[in-house]
């Protein structure tokens, strides 16, 4: 699906793109997006920061030793680092800045230093802080099923580290009978990762769905060309750009409205799949016609226009010649004689010619039915027609475009 986010940093790093991941590779705009939901729960985190602060606090009351009150310190500078991190990574979201894996990295820190401090918990021989560290790291898991379900491998790796050592220290604690509960732990957290899978199955399912349907809704299926919706929005956003960047005046922006000639002729007499193999054709030939920065857009059966940013009319003639001479080379498809079909343009440009989408639009449109007047398989621009609605004529369709350029004079 050719829709693709702006190259984004935070899959470079090997072990941050695996921990992102689930068991299905996914293109990378799909990683920020599910690194992006489970990293910017703000209020989650607060809650769980609550929580965790709170049993550290409990463990100095009851043991009264100096670890205790360092976890307590130690917890605290975790958690305004982990917050202060998970707001910024929010405001990037909101900005569309790239953001970064720190929180990750953060997180599996926090794990360690909070592992310790539950195994140091069970050391003590005090049963109730024993059995207390068991139902925090329970009610940890359970939240990070919830928190990180686009992230099912960090969550495993945050389950794992808290419960791993608090299994080991229990079932070799001391007291009497506490290996029964740290039996219990392994058979928790394997429930916890099937969940992580199952939540990570139905966010990515949505994600993936909401991607296709951005890219239907902004994209022609057959040639993966932008539709008409999306060429309204960039033209908006060209024209914008045009008006707004330049001391001396606005930027030339031209735009070039390209109609086939002979193509439902063809389209009739070889069928729509050969008419769909041939439209497919025109826009690869059209995307090797155009610059870097010209915008080629399929606006209707057999019609595109194409952007061309900071052109004035004059300096268009050349890649609309050439994208005549293009179109008009035959196709191959296999039958016993190459297909002929050409196309006819039409152009205005702006400030000159119309100062908002439609303006431009509409006299482009109506340059090229002048065009098409004029004998086909040339270009006109917008000014050179007095009342270019009246000149339309009846079409031949069955007459293909010819291999001479023609340009109008004004031009």
């Amino acid at each position: 699906m050719p829709l693709q986010d702006p190259h984004d940093p935070i899959v470079e790093t090997r072990l941050i793109r695996w921990l992102i991941n689930g068991p299905r590779p996914q293109p990378d705009v799909i990683l920020r997006r599910l690194l992006l939901q489970s990293q910017t729960k703000t209020r989650t985190l607060l809650m769980a920061m609550l929580s965790t602060t709170m049993f550290t606090v409990i463990a100095a009351l009851l043991t009264g030793a100096a670890w205790a009150y360092l976890w307590i310190a130690i917890e605290i500078a975790f958690g305004t680092t982990r917050y202060i991190v998970a707001r910024r990574m929010r405001n990037a979201q909101a900005s569309d800045r790239p953001s970064h894996g720190l929180p990750i990295y953060l997180g599996l820190a926090w794990a360690l230093n909070y592992t310790v401090g539950c195994s140091l918990c069970v050391l003590t021989g005090d049963w109730p802080l024993m059995l207390f560290a068991g139902i925090v790291i329970a009610g940890l898991s359970g939240a990070f099923v919830s928190r990180h379900a686009g992230t099912p491998r960090y969550g495993i790796a945050l389950i794992a580290i808290l419960a791993v050592p608090y299994t080991l220290a229990m079932v070799f604690s001391s007291v009497q009978q506490t290996y029964l509960i740290g039996l219990l732990i392994p058979g928790w957290g394997l429930g916890m990762a099937a969940l992580l899978f199952e939540n990570y199955d139905v966010l990515l399912h949505l994600f993936l769905s909401e991607r296709e349907n951005k890219w239907l809704a902004n994209y022609d299926q057959l040639t993966g060309l932008p539709n008409r919706t999306m060429l309204h929005r960039r033209f908006e956003e060209l024209l914008r750009h045009a008006a707004g960047t330049s001391t001396g005046g606005a930027q030339p922006l031209t735009v070039l409205w390209l109609d086939l000639d002979g193509f439902k002729a063809a389209n009739d007499r070889y069928g729509h799949e050969i008419g769909d193999a041939v439209l497919v054709v025109v826009a690869q030939r059209l995307r090797s016609c155009v610059r870097g920065e010209d915008l080629i857009f399929r606006v209707g059966g057999d019609e595109f226009v194409i952007l061309l940013p900071a052109t004035e009319a004059a300096d268009s003639v050349d890649i609309a010649e050439r994208l005549i001479a293009r179109i008009a080379e035959p196709i191959d498809l296999g039958k016993d004689v190459p297909l002929n079909i050409g196309v006819s343009i039409g152009s205005a440009t702006f400030p000159r010619d119309g100062q908002t989408a439609d303006d431009l639009l509409r006299s482009a449109d109506s340059a090229m039915y002048e065009a098409k007047r004029l004998g086909k398989g040339g270009v006109v621009h917008c000014d050179s027609i007095d009342d270019a609605p009246s000149l339309v004529p009846e079409l031949d369709p069955d007459s293909p475009a010819p291999a001479k350029v023609r340009t109008h004079p004004a031009m």
